[in-house]
């Protein structure tokens, strides 16, 4: 794999070879309600704790996200009048680095000691149909931690759509299509191009990692058509993508833990929406052969990056590390950290 990182942010390499377990919740800490009429008012997760401010549902999550001040902004228009995608898009985010007595080095990705009033949904997971339900749990039973050799990005592959739509990225914007650029420490460089010429999908498509794409514009929203996928690429997976956190904070890790397998039949509609310096990207997920119904991601946003001069940097892949990649077993399971609180190995909560 490329040892490359910016900034420790996208080290997901060493995190898996390290065994460090990646957050499959923001590890946001909890706040205790004001008052009685605040309690009363507040949301509440499954363990009984209440916690103030955002969010409990997608639609709340949007309003949150959309109330920034990146997000208020005038947003740029290209000059036949649609907004301008056009841009460099990194979302801040948070690690600590500590070292063991014995040597050991724990990442901890959008970790530190920071206390939060913000509480984000958990991510929306694929409905798949009983037979692939089960592939999919014995796949998800064999990750160490955020890891597995079972992903197929750890050979080089492109990660496929909706799951390569995670910063860092670029956008270049033209009348007649709209370049995305890439940058990953597992795959390298990749980019797709989305035709928004008005031309059809080509009769005899061969499918392929990214598919084909194209794209209209509906009022300020770009959507985008997705076809030709193969089965060859995950939909999510453990290590997830960085959101943006509430103001003041970094980002922190939003993980579809079981958005894993899909057949050759899959089908993606896409919807990017920029709001001031945030990109919203929204898509939606259909496959008759593995889904009982189509899957709607929560919604992801991308912010514009600080500095505005920042750009994607080099990247490739070589696939050497697959061997190195640790399977849990009855004595050795990882650790996970939820909060401030590390649990011990095969805890419940770990697995949720």
């Amino acid at each position: 794999m490329n040892t490359k990182c910016r900034l420790l942010r996208y080290c997901f390499a060493a995190t898996a070879l390290m065994a460090v377990h990646l957050l499959p919740v923001p590890a946001a800490a909890q706040s205790k309600p004001a008052s009685a009429k605040a309690e009363s008012s507040a949301k509440s997760d499954s363990s009984g704790v209440y916690l103030l401010g955002c969010c409990s549902t997608n639609e709340e999550l949007q309003k949150f996200y959309l109330g920034l001040p990146v997000a208020r902004k005038p947003t740029p228009r290209a000059p036949d009048g649609h907004p301008d995608l056009t841009g460099f898009y990194d979302n801040p985010f948070n690690t600590t680095v500590k070292k063991g007595a014995d040597g050991s080095v724990a990442f901890t990705l959008g970790g530190g000691n920071r206390k939060s009033p913000y509480k984000f949904p958990t991510p929306e997971m694929p409905s798949y149909k009983p037979e692939y339900a089960a592939k999919v749990k014995a796949l998800f039973d064999n990750q160490y931690g955020a890891s597995t050799p079972d992903d197929p990005q750890y050979d080089c592959k492109p990660m496929g759509v909706p799951r390569a739509s995670m910063i860092p990225l670029q956008f270049v914007q033209t009348p007649k299509m709209v370049v995305v650029l890439y940058e990953s420490n597992f795959i390298g460089q990749t980019y797709r191009i989305i035709y928004t010429d008005g031309r059809p999908h080509p009769k005899d498509l061969d499918s392929s990692f990214l598919g084909d794409s194209i794209g209209h514009w509906e009022g300020d929203t770009l959507v985008v058509d997705v076809t030709g996928l193969n089965d060859e690429t995950w939909l999510g997976g453990a290590q997830g993508h960085t959101e943006p956190g509430g103001p003041g904070e970094p980002g922190h890790q939003i993980v579809e833990t079981h958005a894993l397998i899909h057949s050759d039949q899959e089908h993606v509609t896409e919807r990017y929406t920029r709001h001031g310096d945030m990109l919203v990207y929204e898509a939606t997920v259909e496959d008759p052969v593995m889904f009982a119904k189509p899957w709607v991601l929560t919604p992801r946003h991308f912010m514009l990056g600080i500095p505005p001069d920042d750009r994607i940097f080099e990247s490739f892949c070589e696939a050497r590390d697959k061997s190195h990649i640790v399977r849990p077993s009855q004595e050795d399971q990882p650790k996970c950290e939820l909060g401030h609180s590390v649990l011990a190995p095969g805890d419940a909560a770990c697995r949720n």
